[in-house]
C-alpha cells in the first residue's frame, strides 16, 4: 500500500505513512564535494587528508531537514537550531512527534556534533498528537524562550492548530512545556513572533482561508502565549512567480519571518511562495509603511522575489534570519532540494545557511543568489575558534 495522502483544504495536505513509500531522492557525495579550485575559497584549508573548513558549507548535512530555524544567543554564545523532525530514513514521512533542538558554538557546526535534545515530544496528556511543523524559537518580552509552531489536536490527525511551548529554565536545553494553542479555531502553520521597539508583540503565520489557499495573516499578542483582538490579512498569492502551476490553483504563501533594518526603523515580512516540493519556491517581501503593524494597509509587497533557484541550488525557502555575533551581518537559514523535482512530490530538503545581502546604509535586505552546494563561505562576522571537519 503506497502513502495515504489526506488531503485538507486548498493548497496544504497531511501524509500519513501507510506503507511502502515513495524513494526519497539520492543525494550522491559527488554533488557536494567542493571542487579543487574552491578549497582556497572562503576560510578553507587542507591539512593532511581532511578538509578544515573554518565556516560554512552547504548543505551543512546530507539529510531531510526541512523548514530550518537558526538563531544565535548572543547571551550563552550558541547558535541554535529546529527544524521539522521528520523521518531521516528517505520515508518521506511527516509524523513529526518531536521538538529536537540543536546547538554549536560554530555555525558550520551545526547538526553535526552531539549537541542535540529532544525538548518536546507530543503526548495525550497536552491534547498533541504530532505533525510538530516548522517550529521556531524565540525570547519573548518576559525574557523567556518560547518555541512556536503547529501541531494536529487529534490522533487520527485533520486540521492543524497553533501551538506554544515555554521553556522551563533559561537554559532551552531543558525542555519545553504545554502553553497553549492560541485560537482553536482556525487552520494555520508556521508561525513566528516579532517584538517592536515599543514592546509589543505580533504573530504572522500562514493560514488556510476558502477560495484562497494560504494567506499571511498578522495577529496582535497580549502575552507570548495569547491573541489579542487586533489581526489583518496581509498577503496572499497574486503575482505571477507567487503562482507558478500547479500553485496557480492551490495558492500558498508560507514560512514568514521578520527582518529588520540596520537600525531597527524598518520592518519586513520575508515569506515563501509556491509549495515546498517544487523548484519554483522562492522567497518574497512584505516591507511596512509605518503606522499601525497590524493592519494591512501599512504593508507594500516588493514586486519581484528576493531569493530563488539559482547555481545549482532549487526552491530555496522557508528561511529564518539571524544576525552574525557581531551583528555586523545578516544570515539566512533555509532549505532547498536535492534537484529540481518536476514531479513536485515529496522529497528531501536540506539544510543551507549562508550570509544574505543587505544595503550597506540601511540594512534593507537585497536580492541575493544562494551559495552553490559544496562551495566553502566565510563563517559569520565576529566568530571564533577552531576549524570544523566537513562531513
Amino acid at each position: 500500500m503506497g502513502r495515504k495522502m489526506i488531503s485538507l483544504t486548498v493548497g496544504l495536505k497531511l501524509a500519513f505513512a501507510g506503507g511502502a513509500v515513495t524513494p526519497a531522492v539520492t543525494v550522491k557525495d559527488v554533488l557536494y564535494a567542493p571542487a579543487k579550485s574552491q578549497m582556497t575559497t572562503g576560510s578553507c584549508e587542507r591539512m593532511g587528508s581532511e578538509i578544515v573548513r573554518t565556516g560554512v558549507v552547504n548543505p551543512l548535512v546530507r539529510q531531510n531537514a526541512p523548514d530550518p530555524f537558526t538563531t544565535y544567543d548572543a547571551k550563552s554564545g550558541w547558535y541554535y537550531h529546529i527544524h521539522t523532525d521528520n523521518p531521516t530514513d528517505g520515508s518521506g514521512g511527516f509524523s513529526a512527534d518531536n521538538v529536537v533542538l540543536h546547538r554549536a558554538r560554530r555555525a558550520g557546526e551545526l547538526l553535526k556534533s552531539d549537541e542535540s535534545r529532544v525538548v518536546y515530544r507530543a503526548n495525550a496528556d497536552d491534547g498533541v498528537y504530532g505533525f510538530l511543523w516548522a517550529p521556531e524559537m524565540h525570547r519573548a518580552p518576559n525574557g523567556k524562550w518560547y518555541v512556536y509552531t503547529s501541531c494536529t489536536r487529534s490522533p487520527n490527525g485533520g486540521v492543524k492548530r497553533l501551538l506554544v511551548l515555554e521553556a522551563r529554565t533559561d537554559d532551552p536545553f531543558d525542555g519545553f512545556r504545554f502553553k497553549g494553542c492560541p485560537d482553536e479555531s482556525i487552520f494555520a502553520i508556521d508561525p513566528t513572533v516579532f517584538t517592536a521597539s515599543d514592546g509589543l508583540q505580533y504573530i504572522c503565520y500562514s493560514q488556510v482561508k476558502a477560495g484562497k489557499g494560504q494567506v499571511l495573516q498578522i495577529r496582535e499578542m497580549t502575552s507570548p502565549w495569547t491573541f489579542g483582538s487586533r489581526q489583518s490579512e496581509l498577503a496572499f498569492a497574486e503575482l505571477p512567480w507567487e503562482c507558478v502551476p500547479p500553485y496557480d490553483k492551490s495558492k500558498i504563501l508560507e514560512g514568514a519571518f521578520f527582518v529588520t533594518g540596520a537600525k531597527n526603523d524598518r520592518i519586513f515580512i520575508i515569506y515563501s511562495a509556491n509549495g515546498c516540493w517544487s523548484k519554483d519556491y522562492c522567497l518574497g517581501v512584505l516591507e511596512h509603511q509605518g503606522g499601525d503593524i497590524c493592519d494591512a494597509s501599512n504593508w507594500k509587497k516588493w514586486p519581484k522575489p528576493v531569493f530563488a533557484s539559482g547555481n545549482g541550488v532549487y526552491g530555496p525557502g522557508h528561511a529564518a534570519f539571524f544576525r552574525s555575533p557581531d551583528e555586523k551581518e545578516l544570515w539566512i537559514s533555509y532549505h532547498f532540494l536535492a534537484d529540481e523535482n518536476i514531479s513536485n512530490g515529496p522529497t528531501d530538503r536540506l539544510f543551507a545557511l549562508q550570509k544574505f545581502n543587505v544595503d550597506v546604509e540601511t540594512g534593507v535586505p537585497a536580492v541575493t543568489t544562494p551559495v552553490r552546494p559544496g562551495e566553502c563561505s566565510p563563517a559569520p562576522s565576529g566568530e571564533g575558534g577552531a576549524g570544523v571537519r566537513a562531513y
